[in-house]
């Protein structure tokens, strides 16, 4: 499978309501189009690629939720699509485990690997101090502002030197006002069930 580009953008801030950018429940079966993962619960589809909710965040900055769906962090040693696909497992384990996804959370007790995957998360989220200091913040929607700005001087956006500049996505995700990525990540651990006991 050929993956797509993925670049920050900002896509209608609104995905489950915009035509362009539909959420495809019916279609859980699909692969993300960016990362190569299962699509999963709440996929969005972006002009003509699948994406899943966490490739979603990162190409649709103007959201009036990014900020607690999105963080921006300095990470120039993993591409965006590497750094979705950890996250994405750092969450089914956590999910896994009975415990919060939500990366400010901390675990309900020290078992197990569960010490392990938030301080990953921890480390990860910590990489904010980096881009807060090169661009003067880590919140997406003054990226999305930024890129706005560029787009009204009709600045083409898709070959801007991003550099490190990543997405780290918090654990949330909002349809309608509720935080749906739970259920989300449920989707994704039958699907990561499936193709492990598939490769077997």
């Amino acid at each position: 499978m050929r993956l797509e580009t993925l670049k920050f953008g900002i896509n209608d801030p609104a995905p489950h309501h915009a035509p362009d950018v539909a959420v495809l429940d019916a279609n859980t079966g699909n692969l993300c189009s960016f990362c190569g993962q299962p699509a999963g619960l709440h996929a969005m589809r972006i002009s003509n690629a699948f994406s899943c909710v966490l490739c979603g965040l990162v190409q649709s900055l103007h959201r009036t939720s990014i900020d607690e769906e999105l963080r921006l962090i300095w990470l120039p040693e993993m591409s965006q699509p590497a750094l979705n696909v950890l996250v994405r497992q750092i969450h089914i384990d956590l999910q896994e485990l009975g415990e919060s996804v939500y990366c400010n959370d901390t675990p309900k007790s020290s078992e197990g690997m569960r010490p392990a995957l938030y301080t990953a998360q921890r480390i990860l989220r910590e990489r904010r101090e980096t881009i807060a200091e090169r661009l003067g913040s880590t919140r997406a929607s003054d990226l999305a502002d930024a890129l706005t700005a560029l787009a009204d001087r009709h600045v083409g956006l898709q070959n801007l030197p991003w550099g490190g500049l990543r997405g780290f996505p918090t654990g949330r995700f909002y349809v309608g006002g509720v935080n749906v990525y739970d259920e989300t990540v449920s989707s994704w651990r039958g699907k990561s069930k499936t193709l492990m006991q598939e490769v077997a």
